[in-house]
């Protein structure tokens, strides 16, 4: 038996955030036999609405700080601590950048954050032809379907209460911005600071990444190192490329993913999550 572990955006899910046919019923086929799982830098609720009939995987979700089996137990929660969280999001909220804050059961982001997100585009996007301001729009859009998206003013006062964040995204359409907020907190010992797709970035637990969590999947399913499977395409997904035995990057994956793979599959819009499991790794 095996454990493969799939990333969501990039890789199981093509550019219009969905899962085709021939992926989900490679899901199937691969788990009548193997562990498969989740690995994704979204938040539980939203991997579990993206996955449909598949939410019996098991799921790593935030990056590693939440991990739950196949029946939707926590196996592990590692939020950030409360003194950083409450750092970040004030440091997000005097420069009024836009954020969300992943919590057990919501996705929280400032009641100004869609303006935010307007204004700052509206500054950037001079330089942009119409169509390339019309595609970072788009990008922004997706932040604002996720499952259990909230809009919500004095975030910073439930933290303080004592509400585990477990990870903080930063969306900006200005590069400097999210420079500088990594440059602020890249000191912070008990902080990592993730690069993640397009205009985000992410801040986790230094006790978390996505390769430490699938090896900890791998124990609790009786799984050997040498029998774990990745597959992925982007920044988030290095620690589990250097954790696992097999890694298999996508077609559209990044060159430094593509540079420690063990093998190359189509990319996220031709099922190469499919082809990769069927052909690839014989999975099924």
């Amino acid at each position: 038996m095996k454990l493969a572990a799939i990333d969501l955006d990039g890789t199981l899910l093509n550019q219009n955030h969905t899962i085709s046919d021939e992926n989900m019923n490679a899901l199937s086929a691969a788990s009548r036999q193997h562990i498969v799982a989740i690995a994704t830098g979204r938040s539980i609720m939203d991997a579990r609405v993206l996955l449909g009939e598949h939410t019996h995987l098991p799921v790593i979700a935030s990056n590693g700080a939440t991990i739950f089996d196949q029946k939707g137990k926590p196996l592990s929660e590692t939020p950030l601590s409360q003194e950083t969280a409450t750092q970040l999001i004030t440091y997000a909220e005097n420069r009024h950048l836009y954020y969300e804050a992943t919590l057990a059961h919501d996705l929280l982001t400032p009641s100004y954050g869609i303006q935010i997100l307007r204004e700052e585009l509206d500054r950037v996007g001079k330089r942009l032809t119409k169509e390339g301001k019309e595609k970072a729009w788009a990008q922004a859009e997706v932040q604002f379907t996720q499952a259990g998206w909230q809009p919500r003013s004095e975030i910073s006062r439930l933290i303080r209460r004592g509400y585990a964040v477990y990870k903080l995204l930063i969306f900006s359409f200005n590069k400097h911005v999210l420079t500088d907020m990594k440059e602020q907190f890249a000191n912070y010992e008990d902080l990592t600071c993730t690069p993640s797709i397009g205009y985000t970035m992410e801040f986790n637990s230094s006790k978390v990444d996505k390769g430490k969590a699938i090896l900890q999947l791998a124990s609790h399913y009786g799984v050997s190192q040498k029998d774990t499977i990745v597959i992925g395409d982007s920044q988030n997904d290095l620690p589990m490329f250097r954790a696992a035995a097999i890694c298999v990057a996508m077609g559209n994956a990044i060159s430094s993913i593509k540079e420690i793979s063990s093998c190359v599959t189509l990319d996220c819009n031709h099922s190469g999550v499919a082809y990769a499991l069927k052909n690839q790794l014989a999975l099924f």
